[in-house]
């Protein structure tokens, strides 16, 4: 069986099991050989999940250099709901064993495919024509270490093939997450209040940083048992914000457009987090009672602040839960298809 350990000595391990993940990912790469990414090859993402959440980050990288690339439901793709006919995919398992990114996988007719997931061996090696692994780490069933692994694995992998230069960054994120453990224990203590106190809770966030947003939702849904939605930052103000009430919590995640949202309801007691590179002189909400500013280091490249974003809002659900009568871990309703036998 897939070893496994609690939310909290997972996240806590993060530091440890991204230096692991760095050496086991370079070791695959190096025995992968993969060939070198032309400037123009189109990229595709087939994940479910926590996984899918992730590739908003390297889709946003990617972007960013003018390199074309999209993230796939891989439900829909194994249904021929979507058609991928990218160069490179990326397929995506923490476990190795989610049906529908190997079904997706099987389905494609061209370029070549690697594949992400903590245990290499299970049946994705059957889908890919390689597989990088993360460690084979404890991780917890609300996803915490095999999240940012995966982070870290898209920049190593990116950096590897010529597209993007990332190897630094990818050297600099197991520290980044330990600064962030520590740097933000305070803080989130605030945070994990205003979570716990909500009846619902949006989460904005756009580029790179829908990442976490993505990530915060699910696991406020998976552990705080909250329903939570999170959105695109300009596609949550043509309507979704219009329900939020003094019942409401709102996080948001970004340095542009982000700044000025909460401004427009604080007065309308919705207790708003602004994760934010920005100065707080920048913000117009800055100094509410309603607002609290978690700030970020300038200068963080793309995948290093998904990464430290994804441990501010690991950080504020395990400070949360201690607010909430049941366990973290325990989820209410499971399902037998989502996974395929251990080897």
């Amino acid at each position: 069986m897939e070893p496994k350990a609690s939310f909290v000595d997972a996240m806590r391990a993060q530091p440890e099991n991204l230096a692991i993940a760095r050496d086991t990912v370079l070791r695959d790469l190096a025995a992968a050989d993969l060939e070198p990414w032309g400037a123009d090859d189109s990229v595709a993402v087939l994940a479910m999940g926590a996984s899918l959440n992730s590739a908003h980050t390297l889709v946003a990288a990617l972007a960013a250099a003018g390199r074309p690339a999209t993230a796939f439901v891989a439900s829909d793709v194994a249904d021929g709901l979507a058609v991928v006919r990218a160069d490179r995919t990326i397929v995506v398992s923490e476990s190795g064993r989610s049906p529908e990114p190997l079904a997706a996988a099987r389905t494609l007719t061209s370029g070549t495919s690697v594949g992400i997931s903590n245990f290499p061996e299970q049946p994705i090696k059957d889908t890919v024509d390689a597989v990088l692994g993360l460690g084979g780490f404890p991780d917890s069933p609300v996803y915490t270490s095999g999240f940012t692994a995966t982070i870290l694995a898209y920049a190593l992998l990116l950096d590897s093939v010529g597209a993007l230069d990332a190897a630094d960054e990818a050297t600099r994120i197991p520290s980044r997450a330990e600064e962030a453990l520590g740097g933000y224990a305070a803080i989130a203590e605030t945070i994990g209040r205003v979570l716990a106190d909500a009846t619902t809770i949006d989460v904005v966030g756009r580029g790179g940083s829908l990442t976490a947003a993505s990530e915060l939702s699910l696991m406020v849904r998976e552990g705080l048992r909250t329903p939570s939605t999170a959105f695109e930052t300009f596609q949550y103000l043509h309507g979704p914000m219009e329900v939020l009430s003094s019942d409401d919590a709102l996080v948001v995640f970004g340095d542009g457009r982000e700044l000025s949202i909460p401004s427009s309801v604080l007065d309308a007691g919705v207790r708003v987090v602004l994760v934010t590179s920005a100065s707080p002189d920048s913000v117009p909400g800055a100094g509410h009672d309603n607002l609290t500013i978690v700030p970020l280091p300038a200068g963080l490249g793309i995948f290093e602040r998904a990464v430290v974003e994804t441990v501010i809002g690991q950080l504020a659900i395990a400070a949360a839960i201690q607010h909430k009568p049941y366990p973290l871990e325990d989820f209410l309703y499971h399902q037998d298809d989502t996974k395929l036998p251990v080897r």
